[in-house]
C-alpha cells in the first residue's frame, strides 16, 4: 500500500518533473519504476515441449466438451455434442482398439462430468436439465431420475464431493443444486451469471468445493451445503478453476483477460476463505480457456489460440510449454481448443481437442532451474490504477521503449552466450568419453 501511495505521488507531480528533466531521464526513471512490473515484455516465449500428432478418435471433427480422468488414472471418459460419451486408454491414447464407444440415446449436447470417487460411476450433465449416469460394470448409461426441476436448463459443471456423498452442479441460469442419492437433487443458490466450473478439494477431510462464474465471482461451498461468495471476487470472470494438492488447502482460479488467483480454503471457517490478489499472465499471448492438472501436481493452463503454459502454485511462476506458434504446425490442431491435458509432468503427457484430435507432449529441452525464468510468463498485480498508468506511459514513451529493448538486448545476447558455452562444453566432454 505504501509503495502504491508512493507511485501515486510520483504521477501526480510527473508533468512538472518532465518540464525539468530530459527525455532520456525520464525514460530511466520510468524503467525502473517498471522493471519489476515488465521484466521479460520483450521476451521471446520459448516452448520447452513439443507435440506430436497421435492421431484422432474419429475420422470426423467431434465437439467434445470435457473430459477426465479415472480416479485410478487407467482411463479418460469424454462427453460432447449430440449425447456423446467415450472411454479411451489414459496410457495409450492412441491405440483405437482399447477405446469403447458409449451410447447415451440422447441427442442433447453433454456439457460436464464427475466421476465418483470409488470410480465405478461418473455422472454426466448436459442441456435441458440432463443428467446421466455412467456404471462401468455394464457400460450402461442410465438416466438419473428426480430431475426435473433442472429441465430447461443448460448444466455447465458438475462435481463430486470427495467423501463421494454429495454431487454439485453448476447451471448456465446460475443456479447450484446438490445431489444425493438420499435428497436428490436440491437448489443451494443461484447466482446472476452463468456458473462456468466447479471443483472439489482432493482432501476427503476437508469436504469443500469451489464454484467459478461468468460474472458474480468465485464460492466455497461447505460440508453442509451452505455457499459462502469469495470477497474481492466479483470483478473479473473465472472460467476454470482447479485445486492440486491435498497437503494446501488452495485452489486455483483461472480467469479470462489472462488472469490467475490463488483461492486459500479455511476448512474450519469456510466463509473466511480468501483470495490473493490475482495476477496477470502479462507476456503470455491469448486467452485463458481452463486448466488440467498433471501427476505432478502443477497445474497446466489452457490457452487459444491453441497454446499451453503451466502454473506452480507454491513458487507463484507461470511459464510456456507450448506456444501458439510450434502448435499452430500441428495441421488437426488448428481451429479446435483445448479439452483436457493429462501425464506425469507439465511437458510429459496427452492432450486431448475438442475435435478429437490427440497429441503427444514430450520435452525439447531440460529447463535448468536457473534458466526457467529465460522461459516463464511473467506475473504482474494489476489491481493498482498507479500501476496501469505507469503502463499507458511506457507503451507512448519512444525513448523508454528504445531503452527498454537494448536492456532485452543485452540479456538475449548474454543467454544466447551462455547457451553456445554449454553447448560447447557438452560436446567436449562427449568427444572426451569417446576418446
Amino acid at each position: 500500500m505504501i509503495f502504491w501511495l508512493g507511485m501515486a505521488e510520483v504521477l501526480y507531480h510527473l508533468p512538472a518533473c518532465m518540464e525539468r528533466v530530459n527525455g532520456a531521464a525520464v525514460a530511466l526513471l520510468m524503467a525502473l519504476i517498471l522493471l519489476p512490473f515488465a521484466a521479460m515484455a520483450e521476451e521471446e516465449m520459448n516452448s520447452i515441449a513439443e507435440l506430436k500428432e497421435i492421431g484422432s478418435i474419429e475420422e470426423q471433427a467431434l465437439g467434445i466438451s470435457q473430459a477426465e480422468l479415472r480416479p485410478v488414472g487407467d482411463q479418460l471418459l469424454l462427453v460432447g455434442d449430440d449425447g456423446y460419451v467415450h472411454l479411451m486408454d489414459a496410457a495409450n491414447p492412441e491405440d483405437r482398439s482399447k477405446d469403447i464407444s458409449l451410447t447415451s440415446n440422447k441427442d442433447v449436447d453433454l456439457q460436464a462430468l464427475s466421476w465418483h470417487p470409488g470410480g465405478q460411476t461418473a455422472l454426466i450433465v448436459g442441456d435441458d436439465g440432463m443428467v446421466l449416469r455412467l456404471v462401468m460394470d455394464t457400460y450402461a448409461i442410465e438416466t438419473v431420475e428426480g430431475r426435473g426441476a433442472l429441465e430447461g436448463e443448460r448444466q455447465k459443471a458438475i462435481d463430486w464431493n470427495r467423501n463421494g456423498e454429495t454431487a454439485y452442479l453448476g447451471g448456465g441460469n446460475g443456479s447450484i443444486h446438490s445431489y444425493s442419492s438420499a435428497n436428490g437433487f436440491e437448489e443451494i443458490s443461484i447466482a446472476d451469471s452463468p456458473i462456468t466450473a466447479i471443483e472439489c478439494h482432493p482432501d476427503p477431510d476437508t469436504r469443500i468445493c469451489v464454484v467459478t462464474t461468468a460474472g458474480d465471482g468465485a464460492a466455497v461451498i461447505d460440508s453442509h451445503d451452505q455457499v459462502h461468495w469469495v470477497s474481492n471476487t466479483n470483478g473479473d470472470t473465472w472460467v476454470d478453476v482447479v485445486c492440486p494438492n491435498i497437503s494446501l488447502d488452495a485452489c486455483v482460479l483461472i480467469g479470462s483477460g489472462k488472469r490467475i488467483a490463488v483461492l486459500h480454503i479455511d476448512a474450519d471457517e469456510p466463509a473466511s476463505s480468501a483470495i490473493d490478489n490475482p495476477e496477470v499472465l502479462s507476456t503470455l499471448q491469448g486467452e485463458l480457456t481452463g486448466g488440467s492438472l498433471m501427476k505432478d501436481g502443477r497445474v497446466t493452463l489452457h490457452v487459444a489460440p491453441y497454446a499451453l503454459a503451466a502454473y506452480d502454485m507454491e513458487d507463484t511462476v507461470a511459464w510456456a510449454v507450448v506456444t501458439t506458434a510450434d502448435a499452430e504446425k500441428i495441421g488437426s490442431l488448428r481451429g479446435s481448443t483445448m479439452v483436457h491435458a493429462w501425464g506425469t509432468e507439465d511437458d510429459k503427457g496427452f492432450i486431448l481437442s475438442s475435435s478429437g484430435a490427440l497429441a503427444k507432449m514430450t520435452p525439447i529441452l531440460e529447463v535448468e532451474e536457473e534458466d526457467l525464468m529465460g522461459y516463464a510468463v511473467v506475473t504482474l498485480v494489476v489491481i493498482s490504477v498507479p500501476g496501469l498508468a505507469l503502463g499507458m506511459l511506457y507503451m507512448n514513451s519512444k525513448p523508454l521503449q528504445r531503452w527498454w529493448y537494448n536492456v532485452t538486448k543485452g540479456r538475449k545476447i548474454r543467454k544466447q552466450e551462455k547457451a553456445a558455452i554449454r553447448a560447447e562444453k557438452e560436446a567436449a566432454e562427449e568427444k572426451s568419453s569417446k576418446d
